[in-house]
């Protein structure tokens, strides 16, 4: 590889949305971001380059989207200008279509003039939220407005100076469907002060007090966790001292609409350190994953011995399902024996990861297993594992087999190959099991030198690959980038029906395609049929049903 092209690599840990459950289910995935040289940025998922950007303006930090579907499927189009500043209207596309009435103008000193539509920074298939309102040389000025579903559901000021400034309606960060969560009170020359109270739905549901004077957080508060939704109602509540955390919070969490808050953990925070013995609850816990660590804490760092538990929904019932040791020393690290969860645990993916951890890092080999116990009697199935390098380095080596991201009862499937330190390489197959039997489906090739990029011809499944649509497409990748035809297939009784496809030149869609809804399964069947330029749909698109055969409805994109 030249200097020229010499890759720089950052790992950055992603969500991949899982929308052919109800509700859609947030799965935790690693990509990589990559800087050339020649002055690009790579976003790579699994071996597949999923976008290639210029960096234009050399002369300021480069933007970096950290966002998954904003990768996939966010475009902003417009011209550059002198110094390769953008100049002039800029709009952008969702999914190949125009957002209606995104963007706005930008001074020739690529400061954004005027009104400006522009997309919430969560953005994504099921928050689309925007906020509007008027630049005046690069500062936001007057009234701004969140927009929702074609409602205004917030906003507030900003001063002359660009400064907010009075009451304000915000949107919680991951703000989505099922977590319409809006932060309310007021600003001081960009400051928060007094009460804000945090509502969901429109109700009261937490929040707490400023200090008028240094703008920390002080007294009482109610805060909800990071993934509050309406299937993972979980709140804290403790109190505040000069902006840190300080005595007793308690976790709090209801399951059902019209039930009181329950305590289900908590701890004692000393100088906004968590301290002594603590329940915490997992990242993704929620209704069918009320998953719960117990253990001791030292200046904020794990210690000692930490249990894993699983509270059984419809049971009601508690048990010991993994966990292991941290050392005594106060740093956080794992040593020893550990059973843990895959990311995506709940009650119809129980998957566990069993090893032992070196000075923090895995090594050795690790055993992948699968409990049934909605089924089968409580059993507990072998499904996969491999190897760690020995040297301590937590890079995986050899032979693995390993779940998908969202394996679950509905969609049982394994990916099989092998890693070079920690990179896949040659030839891995992926696998569905059906009727107790798993068969090879999938798979393809990686490349030799360690990088991790896919080549040649791939068989790939659906984000959203069940029992009840089992869509594949397949189709060649060329250094990481899809080229060529690919064509989309649903699996029918092991028949591989052709319904879709398109070509790509360079990653980038082109031509006239066919292409499947969301939630395509064997009942919803709607299909697009259109064309792209430059993976922009123009002309006319149609959806149709292909159960009936008829069409339902004609789309006008522009040229």
């Amino acid at each position: 590889m030249s200097s020229q092209n010499k890759l720089v690599t950052q790992e950055i840990e992603g969500i991949i949305w899982n929308y052919s459950l109800n509700p859609p289910e947030q799965l935790k995935c690693k990509f990589q971001i990559r800087w050339t040289q020649d002055q690009k940025v790579q976003y790579i998922l699994d071996g597949c380059i999923l976008r290639i950007d210029s960096i234009y303006n050399t002369s300021k930090k480069a933007e970096v989207l950290t966002n998954l579907e904003q990768i996939k499927h966010l475009r902003w189009i417009g011209q550059y200008g002198q110094n390769n500043l953008k100049v002039g209207k800029w709009l952008a596309t969702w999914k190949g279509e125009t957002l209606k009435d995104v963007g706005g103008e930008y001074l020739n000193d690529e400061k954004k003039q005027g009104i400006w539509k522009d997309i919430v920074q969560n953005y994504q298939t099921n928050s689309q939220a925007y906020i509007v309102g008027r630049y005046e040389n690069g500062l936001k000025l007057g009234k701004w407005q969140y927009i929702y579903n074609d409602k205004e559901i917030g906003g507030g000021n900003y001063n002359q100076q660009g400064v907010q400034v009075g009451l304000w309606q915000e949107l919680s960060d991951g703000f989505w469907d099922q977590k319409q969560v809006t932060h309310n009170g007021e600003y001081r020359i960009g400051k928060k002060v007094g009460r804000w109270n945090i509502k969901y739905e429109r109700q009261i549901i937490g929040g707490g007090s400023y200090n008028v004077e240094s703008n920390q957080k002080c007294g009482k508060w109610i805060e909800l966790s990071e993934n509050f939704s309406e299937d993972s109602k979980v709140i804290y509540e403790g109190q505040y001292q000069k902006d840190k955390k300080i005595g007793l919070w308690d976790i709090l969490y209801k399951s059902e609409k019209d039930q009181p808050f329950k305590q289900i953990g908590g701890g004692v925070y000393l100088e906004g350190l968590k301290t002594g013995k603590w329940i915490e609850l997992r990242d993704n816990f929620e209704n069918y994953s009320q998953v719960t660590q117990a253990g001791q804490y030292k200046k904020n760092n794990k210690v000692g011995r930490w249990d894993t538990w699983f509270i059984e929904k419809d049971a009601q019932t508690i048990k010991l399902i993994g966990g292991g040791f941290y050392t005594n020393g106060g740093d956080g690290i794992k040593i020893g024996k550990w059973i843990e969860l895959s990311d995506g645990f709940w009650d119809r993916s129980q998957v566990f990861y069993t090893g032992e951890y070196q000075n923090g890092k895995k090594v050795g080999r690790w055993e992948i297993s699968y409990w049934k116990d909605y089924e089968d009697n409580n059993q507990n199935q072998q499904l996969g594992g491999g190897s760690y390098s020995k040297v301590g380095d937590g890079l995986k080596v050899g032979n693995w087999v390993e779940p998908s991201e969202g394996f679950y009862e509905n969609s049982q499937v394994t990916y099989n190959g092998e890693y070079k330190d920690g990179k896949k390489i040659g030839r891995w197959d992926i696998r569905y099991r059906k009727d107790n039997k798993f068969e090879k489906i999938a798979g393809g090739l990686y490349s030799e030198t360690g990088d991790g990029i896919k080549i040649g011809k791939w068989v790939e499944l659906s984000d959203g690959f069940y029992d009840h649509s089992q869509i594949t497409y397949d189709g060649e990748y060329i250094k990481g980038k899809k080229h060529g035809r690919w064509d989309i297939k649903q699996r029918i009784y092991k028949d591989n029906i052709q319904i879709g496809g398109g070509s790509y030149e360079e990653g980038i869609k082109i031509g006239n395609w066919i292409e499947l809804s969301d939630k395509f399964d064997n009942w919803n069947q709607l299909i697009y049929i259109g064309e792209y330029k430059k993976e922009k749909k123009v002309g006319v698109w149609v959806q149709k049903d292909r159960n009936k055969n008829e069409n339902h409805k004609e789309m006008r994109y522009d040229d």
